[in-house]
């Protein structure tokens, strides 16, 4: 199963959201950066985004379903 987890956006200013991943998932060998590693983040229009490494290739990612027991 997919590491998931739930929460909500910080705005610390008002052209600014910052998101936090807990370090369950940051530790867990899936997760797939080190602290330092530069991304690319790409923004679905109206649905979300993905973060990805600067060298992927990939144009889709297909998602599991929500855990339900999340929300």
């Amino acid at each position: 199963m997919a590491l998931q987890i739930t929460g909500t956006f910080d705005s610390p200013s008002e052209s600014t959201r910052r998101v936090y991943i807990p370090a369950d998932i940051v530790t867990d060998s899936a997760f797939p950066f080190e602290a330092g590693d530069p991304y690319v983040l790409r923004v679905s229009r109206h649905e979300g985004f993905a973060v990805t490494p600067p060298d992927s290739a990939r144009e889709t990612i297909e998602l599991p379903p929500i855990d339900e027991d999340l929300l």
